[in-house]
Protein backbone atom coordinates (compact mmCIF):
# COMPACT_ATOMS: atom_id res chain seq x y z
CA UNK A 1 0.00 0.00 0.00
CA UNK A 2 1.54 2.95 -0.82
CA UNK A 3 2.17 5.80 1.96
CA UNK A 4 1.12 8.76 0.05
CA UNK A 5 -2.07 7.94 -0.94
CA UNK A 6 -3.43 6.13 2.20
CA UNK A 7 -6.10 8.45 4.57
CA UNK A 8 -6.26 8.60 7.95
CA UNK A 9 -9.82 7.36 8.98
CA UNK A 10 -11.49 8.66 12.11
CA UNK A 11 -12.73 5.17 14.04
CA UNK A 12 -15.41 7.31 15.69
CA UNK A 13 -18.86 8.55 13.84
CA UNK A 14 -18.55 12.22 13.28
CA UNK A 15 -20.66 14.35 15.52
CA UNK A 16 -24.27 14.94 14.89
CA UNK A 17 -24.78 18.51 12.57
CA UNK A 18 -26.57 19.98 15.67
CA UNK A 19 -23.12 20.61 17.63
CA UNK A 20 -22.65 23.94 15.84
CA UNK A 21 -25.86 25.58 17.62
CA UNK A 22 -23.69 25.76 21.03
CA UNK A 23 -21.90 29.10 19.80
CA UNK A 24 -21.45 31.67 22.42
CA UNK A 25 -23.76 33.99 20.59
CA UNK A 26 -26.94 30.97 20.69
CA UNK A 27 -26.20 30.52 24.49
CA UNK A 28 -26.02 33.64 25.10
CA UNK A 29 -29.32 34.43 23.54
CA UNK A 30 -30.70 31.34 25.52
CA UNK A 31 -29.54 33.09 28.93
CA UNK A 32 -31.28 36.15 28.01
CA UNK A 33 -34.65 34.30 27.02
CA UNK A 34 -34.55 32.61 30.39
CA UNK A 35 -33.91 35.56 32.44
CA UNK A 36 -37.12 37.37 30.59
CA UNK A 37 -39.31 33.84 30.92
CA UNK A 38 -37.85 32.15 33.65
CA UNK A 39 -40.84 30.10 33.99
CA UNK A 40 -42.36 29.35 30.37
CA UNK A 41 -41.18 26.14 29.21
CA UNK A 42 -42.34 27.16 25.82
CA UNK A 43 -41.86 31.09 25.30
CA UNK A 44 -41.69 32.42 21.81
CA UNK A 45 -38.42 33.59 21.01
CA UNK A 46 -39.30 35.70 18.32
CA UNK A 47 -41.24 37.54 20.36
CA UNK A 48 -38.76 37.93 23.47
CA UNK A 49 -36.35 38.59 21.76
CA UNK A 50 -37.27 41.26 19.07
CA UNK A 51 -34.38 43.15 20.26
CA UNK A 52 -31.42 41.15 19.55
CA UNK A 53 -30.02 39.65 16.42
CA UNK A 54 -29.49 36.83 14.75
CA UNK A 55 -32.41 34.75 16.17
CA UNK A 56 -32.67 31.16 14.90
CA UNK A 57 -35.07 29.51 13.56
CA UNK A 58 -35.45 26.49 16.18
CA UNK A 59 -36.48 26.16 19.24
CA UNK A 60 -33.20 27.70 21.93
CA UNK A 61 -34.69 25.70 24.44
CA UNK A 62 -33.26 22.49 22.69
CA UNK A 63 -29.46 24.00 23.88
CA UNK A 64 -30.39 23.58 27.79
CA UNK A 65 -29.28 20.38 29.47
CA UNK A 66 -31.15 17.14 29.75
CA UNK A 67 -33.06 17.13 33.25
CA UNK A 68 -31.51 14.25 35.22
CA UNK A 69 -34.28 13.86 37.08
CA UNK A 70 -36.71 13.14 34.73
CA UNK A 71 -34.45 10.82 33.47
CA UNK A 72 -34.37 8.84 36.29
CA UNK A 73 -38.21 8.63 36.79
CA UNK A 74 -38.49 6.29 33.61
CA UNK A 75 -38.93 2.27 34.59
CA UNK A 76 -35.56 1.72 32.50
CA UNK A 77 -33.79 5.16 32.51
CA UNK A 78 -31.45 5.97 29.79
CA UNK A 79 -30.04 8.59 27.51
CA UNK A 80 -28.38 8.81 24.04
CA UNK A 81 -25.62 10.20 22.64
CA UNK A 82 -24.74 10.11 19.35
CA UNK A 83 -27.52 7.82 18.87
CA UNK A 84 -26.19 5.34 21.16
CA UNK A 85 -28.12 4.25 23.92
CA UNK A 86 -26.75 4.37 27.66
CA UNK A 87 -28.80 2.74 29.91
CA UNK A 88 -28.82 4.38 34.34
CA UNK A 89 -28.29 1.67 36.67
CA UNK A 90 -28.28 2.81 40.10
CA UNK A 91 -25.75 0.76 42.41
CA UNK A 92 -25.50 0.96 46.11
CA UNK A 93 -22.29 -1.12 46.62
CA UNK A 94 -19.21 0.32 48.34
CA UNK A 95 -15.99 0.95 46.03
CA UNK A 96 -13.55 -0.61 48.30
CA UNK A 97 -10.99 0.94 46.54
CA UNK A 98 -11.72 4.89 47.58
CA UNK A 99 -14.14 4.17 50.23
CA UNK A 100 -16.78 5.76 48.17
CA UNK A 101 -20.45 4.22 47.46
CA UNK A 102 -20.65 4.35 43.46
CA UNK A 103 -24.29 6.10 42.55
CA UNK A 104 -24.29 5.29 39.14
CA UNK A 105 -22.58 3.32 36.58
Amino acid sequence: MNDDTTELRNPFPSPPSHYTRYTSHNLALLALLKQREPHDPDPNQHEILNDQNDIPDWPLVQLEKPRIDWILEEPDAYYEVFGDRWFVRLNKTPNPENKFTLKYT
